[in-house]
Order: structure tokens, then C-alpha cells, then sequence
């Protein structure tokens, strides 16, 4: 397995005006990330609109991903789905391409008990040749992995990363201290990630590397590697505003796309059931960006 660590990228997938997939746009998109200095790149999850595209779309979309990146970063893929056998598809497929993981939730809407999530990731674990990161993260599937369920998924063969978005600090941290010597722990949270750093985790699985890599980069570099917690607060403080944004309005694709739009990455569009960005945050978005430069 590759050394994972860093800014993960969790990329958007960028659309023509009539709906298609645009390549190129998508191409331009990666590239610039990793010159960037983004650490690995996680295309097809929930930002990148995996629900709204096809199952032959999803597995040509991460074919093209793969031959893009060119091995530059480590890529995990994304292969959430209600069905067990499409997530098992999608895993499968990203072995074959080369992939370097693949992120898996709990099957959304099903909510699960917590003996069907280890079932879950068991029967994963006996079918997949890739390392899993597994996905807590209640707001999207409905149920919240407990500590006590995690520690029994992280024996399971092939578990390799824990992407936690569950907005606690306090289960993060509970994950770095039990977990961290079996699971890479991710920050899956935007406006956590300088606490996740701080508290130990490794990696984070981040939305705003889409239109502001080399500051998402800095932060992990200024905790991390150099230890200079107050000139990482101050960018942090710089950040946060957006971070929050993200996270708290419920349209992030719309914040993201239309950021990328004005810097001419991509046309901004979306596919149902995503609508364009509101009046109101594109009004607070329009004013962050006003105030403050992200790049």
C-alpha cells in the first residue's frame, strides 16, 4: 500500500451544459490539483455527485481518473451505494484500473444495526482485493459507527483507512488513540481539520481542495510536518469562513462549481436533483470571496 497521508482532494465531476460528463474540464480540474500539491485525489464520492451518474459512467469516469493522475498521487475511489453488489462492482473495477483504495459507507437508507454494519464490512472484506476506507458518517447514511464497532471492523482483512464525518472531535481523536495503529485516520469533516491535525489524524478527505489546494496543502504542512501551530491557526482563521460554508448550508456542490466556474474551471452545472446556488449563499459566498483570496 502507497503511503497515504495529506490533502485528499474529493473531487467534483464537471458537466457540459447538457448534462454530459466534460472531460476536458475534468482533466484541467486534476491537473491543477496535483500541481497544486495535493497528496491523492478521491474522485466519485458524494461531492463528486456519484448518486447522479450511471454505474458505466461511474467505472469510465474512474478509468479516465486513473489514466489522468498517471500514478502521480494515490487515488481512492469512491463506491458507496444502496446495493452491496454495485459497491463490490465499483470495488472490483477500481482494483483493475490500478486504484490505491476505495471508500465504502454503510449502504445509505438502509440503516443498519450496529451487527449489520460489521456484517456489511466483513462481507466486504472477504470480496475486495483493495484497502476499504471506511465511511462514518451518519448525515449520509443514517447511522452513526460506534467506537466498539469500528475496533471489530479495523481486524477485518484489507481495512485500511477511516474517513470520520461525523463532526465530533472528540470521536476523532477516540479513533487516532485506538485505531491509528490498524486504520489511517482521515478528517472527513471541513471545518474540523485543524483540530484533526492537531489531535493526530494523517490525512483529510477535503472539499475545499478544490478551489483552494495550495492552502489546503500549507495547513497540513505548517501542523504536521513543521509544527507551526499559530501561523496554521491564522490561515485556518482565513479559511473557516468557506469551510463552514460548505458544511453547514447544504450546497457545497453548488459553492464549489461556482467558485470553479469564475476561475474557468468547468460550466458550474449540476445534475438533478441539484439545483443551482441559491440567492442567499451565493450572496455570503460572493461577500467571502470579496474578502478574502483562497487558492
Amino acid at each position: 500500500m502507497k503511503q497515504i497521508h495529506g490533502i485528499f482532494a474529493v473531487t467534483v465531476t464537471h458537466f457540459q451544459e447538457n448534462g454530459e460528463i466534460d472531460y476536458a474540464a475534468c482533466a484541467k480540474h486534476i491537473n491543477w490539483l496535483i500541481e497544486s500539491g495535493v497528496h491523492g485525489l478521491l474522485p466519485l464520492g458524494a461531492t463528486g455527485e456519484f448518486s447522479a451518474l450511471t454505474l458505466e459512467e461511474r467505472k469510465t469516469f474512474a478509468e479516465f481518473a486513473m489514466k489522468e493522475v498517471a500514478g502521480r498521487v494515490p487515488v481512492i475511489i469512491g463506491a458507496v451505494s444502496t446495493n452491496v453488489d454495485v459497491t463490490l462492482e465499483v470495488a472490483k473495477h477500481a482494483a483493475s484500473i490500478g486504484a490505491d483504495g476505495v471508500m465504502i459507507l454503510p449502504p445509505p437508507g438502509l440503516h443498519p444495526s450496529q451487527d449489520e454494519i460489521y456484517a456489511f464490512y466483513k462481507h466486504i472484506s472477504e470480496n475486495v482485493t483493495l484497502p476499504v476506507m471506511i465511511y462514518n458518517n451518519p448525515g449520509s447514511s443514517g447511522v452513526n459507527i460506534l467506537p466498539e464497532t469500528l475496533d471489530k471492523i479495523a481486524d477485518l482483512p484489507h481495512m485500511g483507512f477511516l474517513k470520520e464525518s461525523t463532526g465530533d472531535i472528540m470521536r476523532l481523536t477516540r479513533a487516532v488513540d485506538e485505531l491509528a495503529d490498524r486504520l489511517v485516520i482521515f478528517c472527513g469533516c471541513e471545518s474540523l481539520a485543524y483540530e484533526s491535525f492537531v489531535m493526530g489524524a494523517k490525512a483529510w478527505v477535503c472539499v475545499l481542495a478544490n478551489v483552494a489546494p495550495a492552502q489546503s496543502a500549507r495547513l497540513y504542512d505548517l501542523i504536521v510536518n513543521q509544527g507551526k501551530l499559530e501561523e496554521a491557526r491564522a490561515l485556518y482563521r482565513q479559511i473557516l469562513p468557506l469551510l463552514r460554508l460548505t458544511e453547514e448550508t447544504g450546497e457545497l456542490w453548488q459553492i464549489v462549481k461556482y467558485i470553479l466556474k469564475q476561475r474557468g474551471f468547468g460550466t458550474g452545472t449540476l445534475r438533478l436533483p441539484r439545483q443551482p446556488i441559491s440567492e442567499g449563499v451565493k450572496a455570503q459566498l460572493d461577500e467571502l470571496l470579496g474578502k478574502a483570496d483562497f487558492a
